[in-house]
């Protein structure tokens, strides 16, 4: 699981890189995290199904689900904090956090992950089958 997890976040970073080019020359709004999440989870549920030729089983969804989601939180998390130095000054932004309720920040947080969560469930689940299926008409086209 260790290279499909990889594979996401290779893709997860090329993405975001790519996005934030586009959306710094066009000056457009900058949440990208769910078209960064379907492009990476898309991409690694494909690599998945081409390598083995099936869809991931109950506990390969289940740790690749777990590791892209625990990848794609370590990397927000280390682009978000050098963002942020880099961008802005570090402590204007933390007495503006430290502004909002304990309780909003932890209930956005989980509401994030939650979503991650759900787009990592489709990405191994259902984009994972559309794979398999695209992958058969394929095979059954070369034989």
């Amino acid at each position: 699981m260790k290279k499909y997890i990889t594979y996401f976040s290779i893709v997860y970073l090329i993405v975001m890189a790519v996005l934030a080019v586009i959306i710094s020359y066009f000056d457009l709004p900058s949440s990208t995290s769910v078209a960064c999440l379907l492009a990476a989870g898309y991409a690694a549920a494909g690599k998945f199904v081409q390598d083995h030729e099936r869809v991931p089983d109950a506990q390969e969804k289940k740790q690749l689900i777990w590791g892209c989601l625990g990848a794609s939180i370590a990397i927000s998390i280390c682009v978000s904090i050098i963002f942020l130095l880099i961008a802005f000054q570090s402590l204007s932004f933390l007495s503006m956090l430290s502004a909002v309720p304990l309780w909003i920040i932890v209930l956005a947080i989980a509401f994030t992950v939650l979503i991650h969560y759900f787009i990592l469930a489709m990405s191994f689940g259902w984009y994972a089958n559309s794979c398999l299926k695209g992958l058969q008409k394929r095979n059954k086209r070369k034989s």
